[in-house]
């Protein structure tokens, strides 16, 4: 009951002198007790300086130390407190306890005050005597405590007014038999001034917070008054305005003092809405409530469009006064307006789109369908509102049923369902209509409800349907174009399915009757050759020749792309997978899919690597990086090396199952050398292409240079001689192709003795073969000894010689070159 401090006023009718009056009533009427009689005096002070103490003190903790060290002057006690008892709320509580000797007495949280010795006293208004705490059987719980804390004897006193009962005093002693029964009779006097006392301060309590509830309701009230979000006016019955919100204020532009006096109706009512708002005041005061939607003014002349609620109240019988409450509703007006639009709209497009929408409830069955969808299916949109039999009954029979499981099975299932159907009017006119429906799911999980639309498909169909007859009448026009053309057909040379493939050799020949063979198939192919000699035009043209031609060709060089960069070339990344991975990326299998992917120097791909490009060939599966998601390709695969797979293979360098793997339908491209019979034709298809971009005139080729040009081993192939032609046309200044004899001859290489001495005929294709190669060997190693054995890097051997690095590297295998690591 937390009371904070004793009041300076005690109870009604009572003052400062009151318990000396007290004290002399008990004199006069001798109703003093016997034990006082010889020292009336003494006791008479002793209560006098009780009741002093209790009048002197404010604070209740101060209160108790005064009255402490007055009564030991009297009794003896280790302890003294007060103990209040609620028994609205079965509750005890101990506000003060002040504590002379020992530990006190501490009541555990647990202890229910049907245990305690406040409780008994409380009821039985009575005072409780315990003489000796071993020996007491009535409150054993209170006991136990006493025990624990070293009490031996105390006495709870009632603490009871005239008007109410408030708890017990109580006193505790370390000692046994502490209390006279002498002791015990002063002891209720001080406990009859404590009631006193501590009813006072209550009252003053109750009073204190009563006041401040009120005064926190009326200043709750006037908060919500001037923060509600609607406009607040007060009126009296003569809707003279005597309070505003803020909120008015803001609505109809008028200052609290502009408002304030003034006549509702000359201040917010426009002037053909006077005689409505007085019919709302002589409704308000027959008791009336309004609750309207009306039309008022602001200041600045504008209409709004409001919602009014009105009533008229009075407080505790005073004049009745009326609380208004405007709503601007002017944007909810223009929104529903807007809305009786959009649906004329709706209603409009479905009729131009010959689309409908309806909504059927799970539960009942019941079916809404919009206008539209009452035209599609021939019903009268004004007539009964159709049921799921209605539906069936205009669908043609032949498509009734699967209307019907499929709805109901989307029922079950709770799952979107798209059907088309046709629908069989009165007349007998058959329409075809496309209807789609999704589920509404509530809380629970449940569909609610189905929504979706009707769509009348009929002039779709038969667009369909004439389409698919002109389709058919272009198909037979074409089998017939085919069969017209086909002996044409057979009479174009052969090497015209290869039109950026020049030759006709032997050994060209036989690649190309290889490339028709395999094309047709979708069988992996592993194209062997030397740098320059045309593996890309091989693998394209294969493409060209396949099923696969209308799709993607996509290329990739395994040894342009950075290692750590090649996962993500073939199969893709997601965004954030490393980084610099800013956005995602398709990799070439996925962009190759249905199409063909073509990887140079394969030989290039890492081992780590080559499980992942195994596992494309054979499960058509892979994920990108970033991704635990597994994606399917259909991609056809053709490889092309430079190198010796086999022998990387026994040198650990390359998986075994992935070479067999790729070795499927190995092509094994002659280089240049190999066939010259194809040179002078390369030479002019070169010149005129490079004359025509260059736009020049370069038509006659000498028989010298043609004979050099032949006669050359072309360690470069076809691109050397490409750049060779491209560079002989730039510098030709006239008709006739000028080739440089310094472009046909090894660069940075002296001859040697056997070329000095002429032991070697280059006329002999077999001398010259050896002469060519040892040439070769002579120059790659003196550039290797001028670049100290590297081969890579801007400085090193392969870009001194102006070729790759795996080109250099293979040549030198091929010359018996070693490396550095072996030389050492």
């Amino acid at each position: 009951m937390g009371w904070r401090a004793f009041s300076p006023r005690r109870a009604a009718g009572t003052g400062e002198g009151m318990p000396e009056q007290v004290l002399k009533r008990h004199v006069l009427t001798g109703t003093m007790p016997a034990e006082w009689a010889g020292s009336e005096t003494d006791r008479y002070e002793a209560l006098r300086r009780v009741s002093r103490a209790i009048n002197s003190y404010r604070e209740p903790t101060a209160l108790f130390r005064a009255l402490a060290d007055e009564l030991q002057n009297a009794v003896r006690f280790d302890y003294l407190g007060l103990i209040l008892y609620d028994e609205l709320l079965n509750k005890i509580q101990i506000p003060v306890l002040h504590v002379v000797n020992g530990p006190g007495v501490v009541i555990p949280a647990d202890l229910r005050p049907e245990d305690t010795i406040t409780w008994w006293v409380y009821h039985n208004q009575k005072a409780a005597v315990i003489s000796s705490a071993s020996e007491e059987t009535r409150f054993p719980r209170m006991m136990e405590i006493y025990k624990r804390c070293g009490v031996q004897s105390a006495v709870v006193l009632p603490v009871t007014t005239a008007h109410r009962r408030l708890g017990g005093l109580t006193l505790g002693s370390e000692q046994a038999d502490a209390y006279s029964e002498e002791e015990v009779r002063y002891l209720e006097l001080v406990a009859d001034h404590v009631a006193l006392a501590v009813d006072s301060v209550l009252r003053d309590e109750e009073q204190r917070r009563s006041e401040e509830k009120l005064l926190k309701q009326k200043a709750h009230f006037e908060r919500l008054f001037a923060l509600a979000p609607e406009a607040i006016v007060l009126r009296d019955i003569e809707n003279r305005v005597l309070r505003v919100n803020e909120e008015f204020t803001k609505l109809f532009g008028y200052t609290v003092d502009e408002a304030l006096g003034q006549n509702i109706s000359s201040l917010i009512v426009p002037d053909d809405r006077k005689v409505e708002c007085e019919k709302f005041r002589e409704a308000l005061k027959r008791g009336e409530k309004l609750n309207v939607e009306t039309i008022r003014q602001r200041k600045d002349g504008k209409l709004l469009t409001v919602s009014l609620a009105a009533a008229a109240v009075s407080v505790e019988g005073d004049e009745r006064e009326i609380y208004g409450i405007y709503r601007d509703i002017t944007g909810r007006k223009r929104a529903e307006e807007k809305l009786r639009r959009s649906e004329a709209y709706l209603a409009e497009g479905q009729r131009l789109s010959h689309t409908g929408s309806w909504a059927r409830c799970v539960s009942t069955g019941d079916l809404y369908w919009s206008r539209e969808s009452f035209l599609i299916f021939g019903l009268d949109p004004e007539g009964p509102s159709p049921t799921f039999e209605t539906l069936l009954n205009r669908i043609h029979p032949e498509d009734r049923d699967s209307a019907r499981n499929t709805i109901q099975s989307s029922i079950i299932r709770r799952s979107d369902f798209e059907i088309d159907y046709r629908v069989v009017l009165d007349d007998g006119t058959v329409r075809h209509v496309h209807v789609v429906g999704h589920p509404v799911i509530n809380a629970a999980g449940e569909a609610t409800e189905f929504v979706g639309t009707h769509m009348d498909v009929t002039d779709q169909v038969e667009s369909q349907a004439a389409l698919k007859r002109a389709m058919e009448e272009i198909k037979q026009l074409r089998d017939q174009l085919y069969q017209e053309n086909i002996a044409l057909r057979e009479e174009i040379d052969e090497t015209s399915m290869f039109q950026e493939i020049v030759g006709k050799s032997d050994a060209l020949r036989r690649v190309l009757a290889q490339v028709e063979t395999v094309a047709t198939t979708d069988s992996t192919v592993l194209i062997y050759g030397e740098t320059g000699t045309g593996k890309e035009l091989i693998a394209r043209a294969i493409h060209d020749l396949s099923g696969r031609a209308a799709r993607a060709f996509v290329k990739l060089n395994c040894a342009a792309i950075p290692t750590g960069l090649l996962e993500s070339e073939l199969f893709g990344h997601e965004k954030g997978a490393f980084t610099g991975a800013v956005a995602q990326r398709i990799g070439r299998f996925e962009l190759a899919n249905q199409g063909t992917v073509f990887l140079d120097e394969i030989g290039e791909i890492p081992l780590e690597l080559q499980p992942k490009l195994l596992r494309v060939l054979q499960e058509r599966e892979f994920e990108r990086l970033g991704s635990s998601r597994t994606l399917k390709t259909d991609a056809r695969l053709i490889a092309a090396t430079n190198s010796d797979l086999s022998a990387m293979v026994a040198g650990g360098k390359f998986r075994s199952d992935l070479f067999y793997r790729l070795d499927v339908f190995p092509i094994h491209l002659p280089p240049l050398r190999e066939r010259r019979e194809d040179i002078p034709l390369l030479v002019r298809h070169f010149v005129q292409h490079f004359a025509r971009r260059l736009k020049k005139n370069v038509d006659s080729i000498p028989p010298v240079t043609m004979a050099a040009l032949c006669e050359y081993h072309w360690p470069g192939n076809i691109r050397e001689l490409q750049n060779v032609i491209e560079r002989a046309v730039i510098v030709s200044t006239g008709s006739v192709l000028n080739v440089s004899t310094a472009d046909l001859k090894p660069r940075n290489h002296p001859l040697s003795d056997h070329e000095k001495s002429g032991e070697l005929q280059l006329t002999d294709p077999r001398n010259a073969r050896r002469a060519v190669d040892e040439n070769e060997r002579q120059q790659i190693l003196g550039v290797l000894e001028q670049t100290r054995w590297t081969v890579a890097g801007p400085n090193g051997a392969a870009s001194r010689l102006g070729v790759k690095r795996s080109t250099l590297q293979y040549r030198m295998r091929r010359l018996g070159i070693p490396s550095r690591r072996e030389s050492l």
